[in-house]
C-alpha cells in the first residue's frame, strides 16, 4: 500500500513535469503492472514459506511418531508376561528405529534395554557387540551413566568368558563411574561381579570382603525383586567362599539367606534355587553331615519335570548325591549313579562336568581293586583337566598318585607338589595383578583428573591471555579511531573555517563589486550627468539663428541629450540599488557543486528556492552544515542511486527551514536497518543544527530526503531588512 501511494505521488510529480497525457497513462499502466507483479512475487514467496512450514511440520510429526513407536517397543520389551525371545525382538526393533532417528540419547536408552535382555538371555556375544557400540557413543557424548553401564556389561561378557583380567578392568571402570553418580544398586552389582572373579581366582579373603561390601550397600536399598535377586546371588557367592575356607556353619547360614530371598521373588527361578541347594548339599557333605546332604540333593532329584529339562544340573546333583552315598559307605547304587551322571555329560557334550565324575569313579574302582577301570577314569580325568583349569588338573594328579603303583605314584605326587606350588604362585601374582590393575586404574583416574585440571587451567590462562591481548588490541584500535576522529574533527573544523573564509571572501568581493558600482553610479550621476546637463542647458540658452531645418536639428540634438541624461540617471540608479545581489552567493556555491557532480554522476539537476528564503540571514555554521548535508546526499546519489534527475528545494514551513533532496534513482528498502557511514554522518550533521530528517524511498522509484531546520524566521527577516542601505532616489 505504501509503494502504490508513492507511485501515484511520483506520477503526479512527473505529470507536473511532462505535458504528454499519453505518457502519463503509460506510466499509470506501468505502475499498476508493477504493483501486480510485486503482489504475485509476494504470493509466491508466501506459498514457498507455507510449503516449507508444512514440510518441517511433517518431518516433526514423523520424528514424534518414531519416538512414540520406540517408546512403545521399549514398554513391550519390559513385559514379563512375554517370553524372552519376543521381548528381545521388541528391544532390537526399538534399537533399529533409534539408529534411524540418529539421536544419541535415544540410541543409548534403547541399547540399555537390549543390553539387559541379552544379559538375561545369556547371549554374551551380542551383549559384547552392543556394549562396545554404546561405549563409543557414550564416550562421544560424555554420558557417564551410559559409560558405566557399557563397562559393566563388557565386564559381564569377559567374566562369563573367563577372561578375568579384562572383566576386572571393565568392572573397576564401571564402579568409578557409578560412584560419581552415587548409584548404590549399580555399585553393588559391580562388586558382586568382582567378588565372583576373586572367588574363581582363589582370592577368597578378597572375595569375602567384596561380597560383604556389596551386601552392605544393598541393605540400604528398598527391597525390590532385583535387589533381592542380586542379594541372594551375593549370599550364595559368600557361602561358596566360606565353604572353601572350611567355615561350614557360616557357609550354611549364608546359603539359607540366599534360599530365603530366592523364594520371596515374584518370578521364582528353579535353576537358581536348585543351584543353591546343590551348593548347600556340598557343604553338608564336606562337613560330614551326609543325611542332610542326601535330603537336600533329593529335593532336586525328585523334581522330574525340572531334571528332564536341565540335564546338566541333574548330572551335577546326581554325581554329588552318589559321592555322598560313597562317603557314607552306602554303595548299593554305585557305580550305577556315577555312570548315569557320566552318560548325561556325554549326551550334553559337557566334558568339563565329567572331570569330577571320572575322579570319583577312579577312587571308587580303586577301593574295589578294579585297577583297570580306576586307571582308565583317573587318566581320563587328567586328560580332560589339561584342557581346562589347573585346579581340576591338580585334583586329577592327586587321584592318580593314590591309585597308581608306588613308583609311578611318587612321580604323580611330585607333579602334584610342583603344580600346587605353581598354582599358589599364580594366585599370588593374580592378587597382585588385580591390585595393580586397581592401582593403575586409580592412577589413570588421578592422572586424568590432573590433566583435566591442567587443561582447565591452561584454558583459563589462555582465555585470560586472549582477553588481555584482545583488550590491548581493542585499546589500540580505539586509540587509532580516536586519533582518526580527532583528525576528522580538526579537518572538519578546518573545512568549516575554509568555507567561512570562502564565504567571507565572496562577501568581501560582493561588497567590493557593490562599492565599485556605487562609485560608478555616483561618478555617472554626479560627474557625467551633471556636465551633460550643463552642456544641454548651455546649448538651450544659445541664441542661434539659421534656417528652420538647422534649428530643428539643434532642438533634436538637445532632446537627444536629455534622453541620454535620463538613461545615465537610470543606469546610475540601477547600479546603486542592491536588488541585484539579494540572492547570496550560497546559491552559486550549491549550483557550482551540483554542476560538478552532475557531470560525474551523469544527471541533470534543478534548484528551487521559495520567496522569502534568504541564506544571508542564516548563521554561517548552519550554512556550512546545510552545504555538507547536500554534499553527503549528492555523493550517495552518485554512488548508489544511478539517478537521471536531482531536485534540491528550499522552503519555509512556519519557523522551520525545509530542504528537500529528491532523485529518480533505483531507491532502496527504507524499512531495513542500514549501518552505513553516510547515514550516520547525515544524522550527526542534522543533530548539530538541532534539526530532523526523514527518508522515504521505494525500489526502482527514487528517494526523497527531507531536512527540517528550526530557525526564527521573523527575527532574521527583520535584521535583514534593517541592515540594508537606503536606495538612491
Amino acid at each position: 500500500m505504501i509503494t502504490i501511494k508513492y507511485s501515484i505521488s511520483k506520477f503526479r510529480l512527473l505529470r507536473g513535469k511532462s505535458p504528454n497525457l499519453i505518457g502519463q497513462k503509460s506510466y499509470i499502466c506501468f505502475a499498476v503492472k508493477k504493483q501486480f507483479l510485486n503482489m504475485f512475487k509476494s504470493c509466491f514467496s508466501l506459498a514457498c514459506y507455507l510449503l516449507l512450514f508444512l514440510n518441517i511440520n511433517a518431518q516433526s510429526d514423523t520424528f514424534k511418531k518414531r519416538l512414540d513407536s520406540i517408546r512403545e517397543l521399549r514398554v513391550l520389551s519390559k513385559n514379563h508376561d512375554l517370553d524372552i525371545e519376543t521381548r528381545v525382538r521388541y528391544a532390537e526393533k526399538a534399537c533399529e528405529l533409534s539408529y534411524e532417528v540418529g539421536k544419541d540419547t535415544t540410541i543409548l536408552h534403547s541399547n540399555e534395554r537390549l543390553q539387559e535382555l541379552y544379559w538375561r538371555k545369556k547371549d554374551f556375544n551380542s551383549l559384547k557387540m552392543l556394549s562396545y557400540k554404546s561405549l563409543k557413543i557414550a564416550e562421544k557424548t560424555n554420558d557417564s551413566l551410559s559409560l558405566a553401564r557399557s563397562h559393566y556389561y563388557m565386564g559381564e561378557f569377559y567374566r562369563y568368558r573367563f577372561t578375568y583380567d579384562s572383566a576386572y578392568y571393565h568392572y573397576f571402570k564401571a564402579k568409578r563411574f557409578y560412584q560419581r553418580k552415587r548409584k548404590v544398586y549399580k555399585i553393588a552389582l559391580v562388586l558382586y561381579g568382582l567378588a565372583v572373579i576373586q572367588k574363581n581366582e582363589r582370592d577368597l579373603i578378597g572375595s569375602e570382603l567384596t561380597s560383604i561390601e556389596a551386601i552392605s550397600l544393598m541393605e540400604s536399598l528398598y527391597e525390590t525383586d532385583d535387589v533381592k535377586r542380586f542379594k541372594s546371588f551375593t549370599y550364595n557367592n559368600l557361602g561358596m567362599v566360606l565353604g572353601q575356607l572350611k567355615q561350614y556353619e557360616k557357609s550354611i547360614e549364608y546359603y539359607n539367606f540366599s534360599l530365603k530371598l530366592k523364594r520371596e521373588l515374584k518370578f521364582v527361578n528353579k535353576s537358581s534355587i536348585y543351584a543353591t541347594y546343590n551348593n548347600l548339599g556340598n557343604i553338608f557333605k564336606f562337613s560330614g553331615q551326609y543325611d542332610k546332604a542326601i535330603k537336600i540333593y533329593n529335593k532336586v532329584l525328585n523334581d522330574k519335570d525340572f531334571i528332564n529339562r536341565n540335564l546338566i544340573t541333574y548330572a551335577i546333583v546326581l554325581d554329588n548325591y552318589a559321592e555322598t552315598l560313597y562317603l557314607s559307605e552306602n554303595h548299593e547304587q554305585l557305580p550305577k549313579l556315577y555312570l548315569e551322571a557320566l552318560d548325561l555329560c556325554h549326551r550334553t557334550k559337557n566334558d568339563y562336568r565329567s572331570i569330577i565324575i571320572h575322579q570319583h569313579l577312579a577312587t571308587y574302582y580303586h577301593d574295589y581293586n578294579q585297577m583297570d577301570s580306576a586307571l582308565y577314569h583317573g587318566y581320563k580325568a587328567k586328560e580332560l583337566s589339561e584342557q581346562f583349569y589347573k585346579d581340576d588338573l591338580l585334583k586329577s594328579i592327586l587321584v592318580l598318585s593314590k591309585i597308581e603303583e608306588e613308583s609311578i605314584a611318587v612321580k604323580h605326587y611330585d607333579a602334584y607338589i610342583r603344580l600346587n606350588d605353581s598354582i599358589h604362585r599364580e594366585e599370588r601374582l593374580k592378587r597382585n595383578k588385580y591390585a595393580r590393575i586397581q592401582f593403575e586404574t586409580n592412577q589413570y583416574i588421578k592422572e586424568t583428573k590432573r590433566l583435566n585440571t591442567q587443561n582447565i587451567l591452561i584454558s583459563v590462562i589462555g582465555g585470560i591471555s586472549i582477553l588481555v591481548l584482545g583488550l590491548l588490541y581493542f585499546i589500540r584500535i580505539q586509540r587509532s579511531k580516536n586519533r582518526d576522529l580527532a583528525f576528522e574533527r580538526e579537518q572538519e573544523k578546518t573545512n568549516q573555517e575554509i568555507y567561512k573564509l570562502m564565504l567571507q571572501q565572496q562577501v568581501k568581493e560582493e561588497e567590493g563589486r557593490l562599492l565599485e558600482r556605487h562609485r560608478i553610479a555616483e561618478d555617472l550621476h554626479d560627474g557625467v550627468l551633471t556636465r551633460l546637463f550643463g552642456t544641454r542647458m548651455g546649448m538651450g540658452f544659445l541664441d542661434l539663428k539659421g534656417d528652420k531645418e538647422t534649428l530643428e536639428k539643434l532642438e533634436s540634438f538637445i532632446n537627444e541629450m536629455q534622453d541620454i541624461e535620463k538613461d545615465i540617471r537610470d543606469v546610475s540608479h540601477t547600479l546603486k540599488t542592491e536588488n541585484l545581489v539579494s540572492k547570496t552567493n550560497f546559491y552559486s556555491v550549491i549550483n557550482d557543486y551540483l554542476e560538478n557532480q552532475g557531470r560525474i554522476g551523469n544527471f541533470e539537476f534543478e534548484i528551487k528556492i521559495e520567496p522569502g528564503v534568504d541564506f544571508e540571514v542564516i548563521d554561517d555554521n548552519v550554512r556550512v552544515e546545510i552545504y555538507r548535508i547536500i554534499q553527503e546526499s549528492i555523493q550517495n546519489i552518485v554512488k548508489h542511486a544511478r539517478a537521471k534527475h536531482v531536485w534540491v528545494s528550499f522552503f519555509w514551513k512556519e519557523t522551520v527551514l525545509c530542504m528537500e533532496i529528491e532523485d529518480d534513482g533505483i531507491g532502496f528498502d527504507a524499512n531495513k536497518n542500514y549501518n552505513g557511514i553516510g547515514l550516520k554522518n547525515l544524522a550527526s550533521r542534522v543533530a548539530k543544527i538541532e534539526g530532523g530528517f526523514e527518508i522515504s524511498s521505494t525500489i526502482n522509484e527514487g528517494t526523497k530526503l527531507l531536512i527540517q531546520i528550526p530557525i526564527n524566521k521573523e527575527s532574521h527577516v527583520y535584521e535583514y531588512f534593517d541592515s540594508r542601505r537606503s536606495p538612491i532616489n
